[in-house]
């Protein structure tokens, strides 16, 4: 995995009047400075997720529940054989598929033409090679891909953000010594720190490859799908209120 440090995506600092619910009594020759900045980092993304589904169709509503129960008890059975891998099974339906066939001077009857029914898998690691691997053979089984992206995993998510908290504190306390520097003072303190929540909410991107809407009936052998990691960008925003002197 590849990752680096860019450049202060936006930094700001500001001496504020303070408004006076926020007033507070300073010593003389101590002056209130509001301060914020934000840094980011782009970083490869290390967690691989397929979702897959399962689906069949016919005459008998029982026929169709058989399938997809035998097709995905097969396919979990297959996951677990891989300690790196998680599995989750997903919506589980079936419905009827109605026809209307026309009746010589008479309201066209509604009549039972089917049944339809599908359930999903997803497969979830940061070792994306069992990932793909498991699901070429699962697409072998008959089962067809939703979808295929990669994310930042919340763990490594949260290590990046820890790192650009330190970070970020320590630029607010150097740009507040610049200000104090240039008001003829020599001491900072900084109070009332604020980290913003930035709550963790990846954005996938999906890795879709030509095999992926292969037809059920497909007699070859089902080679691995293909995924690429991109990048995602992790943000951090620290807020002060410094006190100069």
């Amino acid at each position: 995995m590849k990752h680096f440090l860019l450049a202060t995506a936006f930094t700001a600092f500001l001496i504020s009047p303070l408004s006076a619910q926020d007033a507070i009594q300073l010593p003389d020759g101590q002056t209130a400075l509001n301060i914020s900045a934000t840094e980011q980092v782009e970083v490869g993304q290390d967690l691989l997720i397929a979702s897959m589904r399962i689906q069949d169709e016919n005459k008998d509503a029982k026929s169709v529940q058989k399938t997809i129960n035998e097709a995905m008890a097969k396919a979990v059975a297959l996951v677990k054989k891989y300690p790196s891998l998680k599995v989750e099974t997903g919506q589980y339906y079936v419905s009827p598929d109605y026809r209307y066939i026309d009746i010589p001077n008479e309201t066209n009857k509604r009549v039972l033409d089917k049944w339809r029914g599908s359930q999903t898998l997803t497969i979830t690691s940061e070792k994306s090679e069992d990932v793909l691997n498991v699901t070429g053979e699962i697409q072998d089984m008959g089962f067809m891909m939703n979808g295929l992206n990669y994310q930042l995993s919340p763990k490594k998510h949260e290590e990046i953000r820890d790192g650009l908290m330190e970070v970020t504190v320590k630029k607010l306390k150097d740009r507040a010594m610049r200000v104090a520097k240039a008001l003829g003072k020599t001491d900072v303190d900084l109070v009332e720190i604020n980290i913003d929540a930035n709550n963790y909410n990846p954005r996938p991107v999906y890795a879709r490859t030509a095999k992926m809407e292969m037809s059920m009936m497909a007699s070859d052998s089902m080679p691995a799908p293909t995924a690429e990691a991109g990048e995602s960008t992790v943000s951090m925003t620290v807020s002060a209120r410094a006190i100069i002197k």
